[in-house]
């Protein structure tokens, strides 16, 4: 460490040598100047630590050249030393900035001593500065860091108000710093978890450095935070850890509980992607299980449709058996219908597709249903430049017309019904919050009713199949499972937004398109059975089938070989690939499935003709081995026209 200087000014040469050997005894660096004209030169070109500086001078004094020096270093010290010292002039010394006084003649121990003291006290100030100016840098760090972190940092006081709030209040909650501070912790808290917080967040411990779990609590917004104007929006869900703190008490002997510091991170985007998440794998399970129920009840139809289709051949279309028959074929397409709606909550279905405006659909709908259902006002605030899109227009009336009825029945004493349709330019920020397969531009379309409402138990379930709150015979609690299915099958998604007895609103969004797409126009003609020559080579595991498709396919004059699998189909094609004109292939068998089976049979007879038939297999995952038209498919179950019109079709192609 280099020696301290000092400076040393009087006019008398005998004393300024003097000063100068103990000074440069003890070990520091002194200079000497003899009058305050030379002093000011000194210290224009070094930079003193402490300045002996005598009073009296010729030209310039004392209190003159301190102002000087003051001017030039505010931070140096002075000892004043004078012969003629008076109360006065040692009170102005001090006043003037002076750290000492010093009266001649005195010890040259006592001048050590003073100097030593002034030093240490300025090596003080020079560390407590630099300590101060290290603690004002780390709390400009820390407070950067808190300011500008993601996360709601916040401290109560004692009394569990609010102390110290970071800028995300405002940003996530729309509450300002003036507004929180010294208000109760329990202002921002859902009502609903004030409870569950009670010993958890606010005071998590009385016990010092404990630290409380984490919480999954709710804030509220300020009323004025932009987009809480709608239920969902008044509240955001927070992870939250919070800490007692602890200080020494004035004695240092104790710790003294001061307040709570805490720190919440907002999951309501995470929340709603798992909860999106939870509903997509239960109704993935769900499918699966309607998946298997529909395969095994079509394999029934089938049967029942079957027989009744071979026996109404043999009658005359006047005869009383002929028409009853006919009504067994009426219920057997209706339970085929229901297969179908069950289904189609669970997986994508073809549509028959064309580029229209939603608010034709609605205007539509709306109309009919009014007409039924006359205690029910209904209210239209369509978009009137709304965006096309690419549907089903019978599977979007479909869905509608379960929104008016699930609406109707909320509404025993009838009400209103609102139907609202927008643009919306949904952000990459936010499709996956809204469940949607990616950002762009949708066409959102709500209906809302003034019915009794639904609470939260209720709400997690409105979209499983047969779930209802009907009585029995009420309902199947197949139509909001239908409406979810035919939006996710068209690349949209529903949203349903209640509170109990404040009504219910039902949201979907729908994909905007900018391409236009003709309608595939279907044949109205009625089909007419028509009989053939050949063999056909039957495959499908169920018995039943197996037995009424048989019989149907020699009545319609072809011979037939049935087998139950499809190691039996490969072995047969090995064998007599060549004799056989058509393969019908059931796709849903255990061992050898319809694809593998389909592979195989190709890889023998590259130019063989096949007819997939299925009560179950999505017709997405066939189009490998479907032609672009689908005629080289058969929808379980079927009777003797289409079986034959299918047929047919196959050996034109």
């Amino acid at each position: 460490m280099d020696a301290e200087r000092i400076l040393v000014v009087d006019d008398e040469a005998r004393v300024l040598d003097s000063i100068q050997f103990f000074l440069a005894r003890e070990g520091y660096d002194a200079d000497k100047a003899s009058c305050g004209t030379d002093a000011l030169a000194l210290a224009r070109e070094k930079r003193y630590d402490l300045v002996l500086l005598d009073v009296s001078m010729p030209g310039m004094d004392g209190f003159e050249v301190m102002d000087h020096l003051f001017g030039m270093d505010p931070d140096l010290f002075v000892i004043m030393v004078t012969g003629y010292a008076t109360v006065e002039s040692a009170v102005r010394a001090l006043k003037q900035g002076a750290y000492d006084y010093l009266k001649k003649p005195f010890e040259f121990a006592d001048l050590i001593k003073t100097v030593k003291n002034a030093l240490t006290q300025k090596r003080l100030i020079r560390e407590n500065r630099a300590v101060t100016a290290r603690l004002e840098a780390s709390e400009r760090r820390y407070r950067y860091m808190v300011n500008n972190s993601p996360d709601l940092i916040y401290t109560l006081d004692s009394k569990d108000c609010f102390s110290f709030v970071n800028s995300e209040f405002e940003r996530v909650l729309g509450y300002s710093r003036e507004e929180l501070l010294g208000r109760p912790f329990e202002t921002i808290v859902h009502p609903g978890d004030l409870k569950t917080c009670e010993y958890g967040a606010i005071a998590p411990s009385r016990e010092p450095e404990e630290e409380g779990g984490i919480l999954q609590i709710r804030f509220k917004k300020a009323a004025t935070h932009p987009g809480n104007s709608e239920f969902y929006n008044c509240f955001v869900s927070v992870e939250l850890k919070a800490t007692a703190m602890y200080f020494p008490d004035e004695d240092a002997k104790n710790e003294v509980f001061i307040g709570t510091y805490g720190v919440a991170r907002d999951m309501t985007e995470r929340i709603n992607l798992q909860e999106q998440l939870h509903q997509a794998q239960k109704m993935e399970a769900i499918g699966t299980l309607a998946g298997g129920i529909a395969h095994d009840f079509n394999n029934i139809l089938m049967g029942i449709q079957g027989y009744t289709s071979l026996v109404r051949t043999s009658l005359e279309p006047s005869s009383p058996e002929f028409r009853k028959l006919s009504c067994v074929d009426d219920y057997v397409n209706s339970g085929s219908d229901m297969t179908r709606q069950l289904l189609g909550f669970a997986q994508k279905s073809d549509h028959e597709v064309c580029l229209i405006n939603i608010n034709y659909i609605l205007k539509m709908s709306a109309k009919m249903f009014g007409r039924t259902k006359k205690s029910i006002v209904i209210r239209q605030n369509l978009q009137k430049d709304l965006w096309s899109c690419e549907v089903d227009e019978g599977q979007i009336k479909q869905v509608l017309l379960n929104l008016y009825v699930n609406a109707w029945q909320a509404m025993p004493g009838g009400g209103h019904i609102y139907i609202k349709t927008e643009n919306i330019n949904v952000a990459r920020s936010k499709y996956g919050e809204l469940g949607l397969p990616k950002p762009g531009r949708y066409v959102r379309t709500s209906v809302v009713d003034s019915g009794v409402g639904m609470d939260k138990s209720v709400m997690e379930r409105i979209f499983d199949p047969f779930f209802t709150t009907k009585e029995m015979g009420g309902g199947t609690g197949l139509g909001l499972a239908t409406a979810y299915g035919i939006i996710k099958s068209h690349n949209g998604a529903f949203r349903v937004l209640s509170k109990k007895g404040e009504g219910s609103s039902f949201i979907f969004y729908l994909p905007a398109k900018q391409s236009k797409y003709s309608r595939k126009r279907l044949d109205s003609d009625t089909p007419q059975i028509i009989s053939g020559r050949g063999t056909i080579l039957l495959v499908d595991d169920e018995q039943g089938v197996i037995e009424v498709c048989s019989e149907m396919i020699e009545s319609l004059g072809y011979s037939v070989k049935a087998v139950t699998s499809g190691g039996e189909a490969v072995d047969f094609m090995k064998e007599k690939g060549g004799d056989v004109d058509l393969v019908i292939l059931d796709m849903v068998m255990p061992e050898m499935n319809g694809f593998e089976t389909y592979e195989r049979i190709k890889s023998i007879v590259p130019d063989a003709k096949v007819l997939i038939s299925s009560g179950y297999s999505k017709k997405d995952d066939l189009v490998e081995i479907l032609d672009p038209q689908l005629e080289n498919f058969l929808q379980k179950p079927y009777g003797m026209a289409k079986l034959s019109e299918k047929i047919n079709t196959v050996f034109d192609l």
